[in-house]
């Protein structure tokens, strides 16, 4: 098995689940379910934490958050939330490398390459995307960047999510969209990231940070706003599709560069009206 975006995804998705359940404390009667984008079947999958397997279209999707926002008296009982983790391989580096960041004393110390080539079929990159969702209100967009740098890590039943760096988005200088390498650096493995080519100091969290953070979105708004927001987020990446490129632009492209990323969660709470 190597070590690429979608297995680190694959890795760390069941304890990522696991910590916003418990962080958000649905108990035992409460449930939630995750949708997650398939360029290659165009459906939306969702699955609890039993795995089992639901199905919408696209269009069904669009309708199932658009009802929720738009129905009189917006009763439905749960409620939305759309987080963006783009997984990138973390490389580790002895020796000094020719965009290395004065900040940088380690030895060793730590790279992730960022998707900055800009695509032929849309006339952007994935950073570009992941860059403009993050100008939303409320978006939760990060690079989520793990120090595993053994295949052997991979098969551990537990994943431990202390060597899990969050990159905030937020914190990024810009789109990166000069077609050019940018990366992300880091000076040892717990230190905060710093963005280049020109380098730019950057913010990272920790996964329990993340969960807290998605706690608070949901508490903050009620079903019909939170549905409203990931419908928000889901138009701006149809518009960017919409925008003129090229003859050879096929749909959902957009959706397609952002690979794993997108998780959209339906927070069900219990039917006594607990948490």
């Amino acid at each position: 098995m190597a070590i690429t975006e979608t297995v680190l995804e694959m890795h760390y998705h069941r304890p990522m689940m696991d910590l916003i359940r418990s962080t958000y404390g649905l108990g035992t009667n409460g449930h939630f379910n995750f949708y997650k984008y398939s360029p290659q079947r165009e459906v939306f999958l969702g699955f609890d934490q039993a795995f089992a397997v639901t199905q919408y279209t696209d269009e069904e999707f669009f309708s199932l958050l658009k009802q929720s926002a738009l129905t009189s008296g917006y009763k439905l009982p749960s409620k939305f939330l759309a987080y963006f983790l783009q997984y990138k391989v973390v490389t580790e580096l002895n020796k000094r490398q020719a965009k290395t960041p004065a900040s940088i004393k380690s030895k060793p110390h730590y790279r992730a390459t960022l998707d900055t080539t800009k695509n032929d079929r849309t006339g952007f990159s994935q950073h570009e995307l992941l860059h403009r969702l993050s100008q939303n209100d409320g978006a939760l967009v990060y690079y989520a960047c793990p120090m595993i740098f053994d295949k052997a890590d991979l098969y551990e039943v537990d994943a431990s999510l202390d060597t899990l760096q969050l990159v905030d988005m937020t914190s990024c200088p810009g789109s990166f969209g000069d077609n050019s390498k940018h990366y992300i650096y880091f000076d040892q493995k717990n230190a905060q990231p710093i963005w280049c080519s020109e380098p730019v100091d950057g913010k990272s969290i920790s996964a329990s940070s993340f969960a807290e953070r998605v706690l608070v979105q949901i508490q903050q708004r009620e079903p019909a706003q939170s549905s409203e927001r990931v419908t928000s987020l889901l138009e701006t990446i149809k518009e960017i599709e919409a925008q003129p490129s090229t003859e050879t632009k096929s749909e959902s492209m957009g959706l397609s560069l952002l690979g794993d990323s997108m998780t959209i969660v339906q927070f069900v709470p219990a039917t006594d009206g607990g948490a």
